[in-house]
């Protein structure tokens, strides 16, 4: 009879094989590029413009125009006075500066947005902040259009954030299994660049940029329009994969980077000892949720404390939109320590840190897992790009919880 007949099992679904047919059938969506910057790039490439003309343009965005007074006024421009009108704080950061800006707050609109994957997508945007302050840098020693390295750094891997959007939208009206978020990064960055090629192509993006983005990785990039650009571009890409698994970066560090020149390790590390002021001054106002524990993302296993001695007594204070909060320390290694308190923070943000010790530590962190422990939030906070004194404090903290827990 027909009510005896078993139902073949549906087959699971081929996530791999959606993101290939979105792409062949042009279903695959595109942020628009920002409008404003659009227009502020065509007005500096006229030439014949005023700080007026520039004012106003950046006036017509009201968020835009919140942006760019805020960064006038944060460490990387501050001078002796804090400005407070939109027509000073262009002239403080520049014409060149304000059209990079604006293309940056546009893009991080949606590199911040919210979704099961938001972890991920912050921090891609994150590496890219940083790929552009680095590309920029490194374009003044090579002798090529500063401008356009930093458009380079920010663009070439902006198909991940496509990718992760693409992936959300198919995850939401399919039933998938959560996987890892080492697992999902691998994912993105399978089809980042093919989905870059599809963003370059919708927004018209010229040669230069529509070859960084599609052949940063590749051997061979003699056919590129401009191959200095995008060696450029590969050469920082390396640094980046250091910076996310080390707390700061030395010259001496930089000597495996096979796309650095000779005598270009002290500039590169002195820009990435200036990437924190740079990347803090593109924090909104907006509170950020804590995105611990999302239906996409399988918990991994608890990193194991450290064992010895008891941990240090100092308290760690983690900043979000100088909103801040209060931790105990519950064990330190070389590249992170571990920290629990009642509340989790979002994951790959950059943090402001202070650690309570004498004398203190200040400087930024992010926070790579959360998960809930001991009555609150346990979290491994990985400090960002330490230099100075702060690395001095950090590699002094190292030593002694080392000492302490023999």
């Amino acid at each position: 009879m027909q009510g005896n007949i078993a139902m073949a099992p549906a087959e699971p679904f081929d996530l791999d094989k959606a993101i290939v047919d979105a792409v062949s059938r042009g279903a695959i969506k595109v942020p628009p590029y920002p409008a404003v910057a659009f227009m502020i790039e065509k007005l500096i490439r006229g030439g014949d413009y005023g700080l007026e003309d520039l004012a106003k343009l950046v006036t017509s965005d009201q968020v835009l125009s919140a942006d760019v007074l805020r960064v006038s006024n944060s460490a990387a421009y501050f001078r002796s006075t804090p400005v407070n009108s939109v027509r000073a704080a262009v002239a403080r950061i520049g014409a060149r500066d304000v059209a990079r800006l604006a293309l940056a707050f546009g893009l991080g609109a949606h590199a911040n947005a919210a979704g099961p994957l938001a972890p991920l997508r912050r921090q891609v945007w994150l590496d890219a902040l940083a790929s552009a302050a680095l590309c920029q840098a490194l374009a003044r020693l090579r002798a090529i259009p500063v401008d356009e390295a930093f458009s380079a750094g920010l663009l070439h891997d902006f198909g991940k954030v496509v990718a992760i959007a693409c992936i959300e939208d198919l995850v939401h009206k399919h039933r998938v299994p959560p996987r890892t978020m080492a697992e999902w990064t691998a994912l993105v960055d399978g089809y980042h660049v093919e989905l870059g090629v599809v963003m370059a192509a919708r927004w018209g993006l010229p040669p230069v940029m529509s070859d960084v983005i599609t052949l940063h990785h590749a051997d061979d990039i003699s056919g590129a329009a401009d191959p200095a650009m995008v060696e450029v571009v590969a050469a920082v890409d390396e640094v980046i994969l250091m910076l996310g698994e080390r707390t700061h970066i030395l010259p001496v560090d930089l000597g495996s980077a096979a796309h650095l020149r000779g005598g270009e390790a002290e500039a590169v590390a002195r820009a990435v000892a200036a990437l924190p002021a740079f990347v803090a001054s593109f924090e909104g106002s907006q509170p950020v949720r804590a995105t611990g524990g999302h239906e996409l993302v399988s918990v991994p296993v608890e990193p194991q404390r450290a064992s010895g001695g008891p941990p240090p007594a100092w308290p760690v204070t983690l900043s979000v939109n100088g909103q801040p909060s209060r931790y105990r320390i519950l064990g330190v290694a070389s590249t992170h320590f571990m920290v629990n308190g009642a509340s989790p923070l979002p994951e790959n943000l950059l943090l402001e840190l202070e650690v309570g010790c004498q004398p203190p530590l200040n400087g930024f962190a992010s926070v790579k897992l959360a998960w809930p422990d001991q009555g609150g939030f346990t979290m491994l906070v990985q400090p960002y790009a330490l230099s100075g004194a702060a690395l001095d404090r950090w590699k002094q903290i190292v030593a002694t919880t080392a000492t302490e827990a023999a």
